[in-house]
């Protein structure tokens, strides 16, 4: 039973990881996918939109925490079903929930071995990361390109508390979520016009609004970053 707490949830991630690369599931987020069953899944939507919605987080939580690519395309999916409000919670619950369960597995499995074993230097930087997580955290998930899984793993493994994650997710996943679910609103909008999907869409309001937002977004996060980095080194004392 103690190798079940252990290692159970990273072994049912592993799984669902596993069975999604060898099925091929993963190459159903797509643009190209939404396009071609946009009539249907509209129509759900309208239909049932408590069980599309609650299908629509299942299947994200499961793309988070199977650290596969297409968050983006989630989020944008999100946004292109339900709109932006509505798409960016569900992105938004999806991320938070899905980063948990990363966490939670790499800490379960993996953070009393690396404490038991780690040296004094390992341990000064698990004590620093521990002492600033939220903010290393926030400014991680503040930044669009950045692999999303990379903090969850690092957060778990240096045995960070557990609402210091769920704030700093929520908090750092919280624009990029909502400027994504913009974009699948605004792609949703062309769609629903008869607009093909070609480079022009991408210059309509709807479309280039949140893309400008992505971009202010990612130039607000380096900067944050720069500025703690700065605060850091002010704060250090001298040697």
């Amino acid at each position: 039973m103690r190798l079940v707490a252990r290692f159970g949830l990273l072994a049912a991630i592993l799984a669902l990881l596993i069975a999604a690369l060898l099925s091929g599931a993963w190459r159903w987020i797509s643009l190209a996918e939404l396009r071609s069953h946009h009539a249907a899944l509209q129509a759900f939507v309208a239909a049932r939109p408590l069980i599309a919605g609650g299908s629509l987080l299942v299947a994200f939580i499961a793309v988070v925490a199977a650290c596969l690519p297409g968050i983006t395309l989630m989020a944008s999916a999100s946004g292109y079903l339900f709109g932006a409000l509505v798409g960016g919670a569900i992105s938004l619950a999806a991320c938070v929930i899905g980063s948990v369960l990363v966490f939670l597995a790499c800490r379960s499995a993996f953070a009393e071995a690396i404490a038991a074993r780690s040296g004094p230097r390992v341990a000064a930087l698990e004590r620093a990361f521990g002492a600033n997580a939220f903010s290393y955290l926030l400014s991680l998930k503040l930044v669009p390109a950045m692999p999303y899984f990379l903090p969850n793993v690092a957060a778990g493994l240096a045995g960070v508390r557990l609402m210091t994650v769920i704030a700093a997710t929520a908090l750092g996943s919280a624009p990029v979520c909502f400027i994504l679910a913009g974009l699948g609103a605004g792609l949703g909008k062309v769609i629903d016009r008869g607009g093909p999907l070609s480079e022009q869409m991408f210059t309509r309001p709807a479309v280039l609004a949140p893309l400008i937002g992505l971009s202010i977004l990612a130039v607000a996060s380096l900067a944050f970053r720069v500025l703690r980095a700065r605060n850091h080194q002010a704060g250090a004392p001298d040697r």
